[in-house]
Parts: C-alpha cells; structure tokens; sequence
C-alpha cells in the first residue's frame, strides 16, 4: 500500500521528449499527482508557454531555439535557472543530456533528490544512429551527455531504466536502481470484427528508415504483384526531410496513395482509434545494437488492441512477440518476408483467434497500474530518507 505523501514538489525535466508525452505525463506524472506529489514538467517547445492542465500539473515550456541561438540553449543555462527557480524536493530527468546538470541541481541550498530516468541505451543509439545527426549536435550535445550519463551514475539518488540490459548496466554503478517498463495505460473500449477494420495493417512511431519505412513501401508493391491492395496507415512524423522526400518520390513512382496513409502526430485518442481500425501491428526495427536491447511500447499497445505483430527476428521484439505468441518474427530486412508474414496474418484464423487470449493477457501482465507500485516506491524511499 503506497503511503500518500503530500506538499512535496516534484520537476520533471525534458530536453528531448513533449511536455505531454505518453510515459513522461500520461504514466508518471499523472502517477505521482494521484498520490499526493505537487508536479510540474519542465521542457522544450515551439512558444514559451506556462499553464495548469487540467489535471492540476504545470507546464512551463521553454522556447527551443534555432541558429545560433541553439548553441547558447545547448548548455542548457535556461532549462537549469528555470528549475532552480521553482525549488523543487525532487528532479527527475527524463533525457541523457539533463545529465549534464544533475550534481549542479543536487547543489541547490533545500538540497534536492535527483533520478535519472533513462528511457533508451543512449550509447548504442549514438553508435546506430550518428550519421543522421549534424556534427554539431554530435560535439555539443550528444557527447558531453554521454560523458556525463557515465559521470553521474553513482553520485544521483536513483536511476532508473525502461529494460533490464539497460538496468543491469545501472545497477552495477547504482544499487538504487528500478526497471520501470513502459507498459500501456490504454485499451478499446469495444472491438471491431476484422470485417469492420479500414487498415490491413498500422505503424506506429517515428518514420524512418531505420523503423522500417521502406520495407514496409516494398511489402505494398510485392503484394500488389500478388494481387493484394494492402492499405497500411503510418502513424507518427518523419524523423528526417529526407527520407520524408524519398518516401513520398516512391509513393509517386508507383502510385501508392491509396495503399499507404499518413497521419503526422496525433492526440493518444485518435492513435487509439487507428488501432482498433487495423488488423495488424508492424514493429520492423532494423537490426542494431539500440534495437536489440530496448522494449518498443508500441509491442504493448498493439497487444492491449488485440493486433497480431509483424515484428523483428532480434532481441526484445521477438522475445516479447515469441513468448505471448503475439505473431510472427521475420527478417526486417527482407521485404519478401513481410509480404509473405501480412498475408498469412490477415487470412490465418489462428491468430485471430489468438488475439483475445493476448488483449486478455495484456490487460493482467502488460499494463501500467503493475509498474505504478514501483515508481511510487521509489519516490517513498528519496522521503524517508531525506
């Protein structure tokens, strides 16, 4: 039972993620406000911004410059005066390069707890993912993070990570460390028949190459050479104008436009709609270091819809998909494969079937409330001791 602590003000940090992003807002913030804690998230948008939600958090969005104004931000002097002003009990830093001005916020005179929330193996990404990135992000920001990610790890109040690689790694440095799994917290409300869906099959994240983009382009036109007019819609933003361009030259070329649809980022309400109106969840992250050791929540959420999973033959995708019997793990290179796993799925009955005993199974083992104990756990611990 959690013991429900009160007038303790708790800052959120974000460098990275939207003030009002799934895990950071939805899962913990929302968590802690339930339980007594005084929450604000501090972060980065478009317009400076600073409002109550409706559900009694503070917003204060910081304006992200661009040009040469993004060199004075990148040493984040603004992020840190903005919560040093607002003198909370705790920091909880929710991106690598927040890491940088931990020990400073550890320093402030009421003598704050810090956690450092670690949603991703930000080493391995850096490796995978550097030659999309500019230089000067690379020098300024993703370096000097990592640096201070290692620098910090023994010397904060608690760490935390969303798998247990990334957890065990901490755990080694830290022994106040919790893995915390970014289980879904949403779930239909009712089920459509598969007669009913609009979509053969749904995405859901970030649109690059690297998650599977173009295979999933191929898998459109091989099926249309089997006579199969596969309709996928893509929910999420492209992470680069370039690939946005390639993509959309390839639409072009062979006349896609009503095999393949594209949302942008939407409201978690309508990402819920576009599930229950899809047939299958597609999770085709390609083979690298990042990827074989983080949980992609969209496994979850596709899951809590009851969605049979085309997924990576690698790492956590195929453990999680091989261990629930929640579909089938193909090469995710191989675009022949797919093709050949999207049709078996939309006309095998087994998985159809299957796919109740896996909403089910979801609801009772993949579900948020589970991990909320732990968060709440955690946060009594820094107070006992403080």
């Amino acid at each position: 039972m959690a013991i429900l602590i009160k007038n303790k003000k708790v800052c959120m940090l974000s460098f990275q993620h939207g003030l009002l992003d799934d895990r950071i807002y939805k899962k913990e913030a929302l968590t802690l406000a339930k339980n007594g804690y005084e929450i604000i998230h501090i972060g980065y948008g478009d317009e400076a911004k600073d409002y109550i939600t409706e559900d009694n958090i503070r917003i204060i969005q910081l304006k992200k410059y661009r040009k040469w104004r993004m060199l004075k931000q990148s040493f984040l002097t603004d992020i840190f005066e903005a919560a040093k002003n607002v003198q909370a009990d705790v920091y909880h830093l929710q991106d690598v390069e927040l890491c940088r001005i931990a020990l400073k916020l550890k320093k402030l005179p009421q003598r704050p707890k810090v956690i450092y929330d670690a949603h991703e193996p930000y080493l391995e990404k850096l490796m995978d993912y550097w030659r999309g990135r500019s230089w000067f992000k690379i020098l300024l920001n993703d370096i000097p993070a990592i640096l201070a990610e290692k620098r910090i790890l023994n010397k904060i109040d608690y760490l935390i990570a969303t798998e247990e690689n990334v957890g065990s790694r901490f755990q080694k440095k830290n022994p106040n460390t919790a893995v915390i799994y970014n289980y879904s917290f949403f779930y239909p409300e009712e089920s459509l028949s598969s007669e009913e869906k609009e979509y053969d099959a749904i995405y859901c994240g970030g649109i690059s190459e690297q998650r599977g983009v173009f295979e999933i382009l191929e898998t459109i036109i091989n099926a249309k050479k089997k006579g199969k007019e596969l309709k996928i819609i893509m929910v999420g933003g492209f992470t680069s104008l370039e690939t946005e361009a390639k993509v959309k030259a390839i639409i072009e070329k062979e006349s896609l436009h009503k095999n393949i649809i594209f949302t942008g980022n939407v409201p978690i309400e309508e990402v819920a709609n576009h599930y229950k109106n899809s047939k299958i969840g597609l999770c085709l992250l390609a083979n690298n270091n990042s990827h074989q050791l983080c949980i992609a929540i969209k496994l979850f959420e596709y899951m809590a819809f009851g969605l049979p999973i085309i997924g990576s033959n690698f790492g956590q995708t195929k453990k999680i998909i091989e261990e629930n019997g929640a579909g089938i793990c193909v090469d995710p290179h191989n675009p022949e494969n797919i093709t050949s796993a999207v049709l078996e799925l939309l006309h095998n009955d087994f998985y159809k079937k299957r796919s109740a005993e896996v909403m089910t199974l979801t609801r009772e083992k993949y579900i948020w409330a589970n991990e909320e104990p732990k968060l709440l756990e955690i946060y009594e611990k820094l107070f006992r001791t403080h």
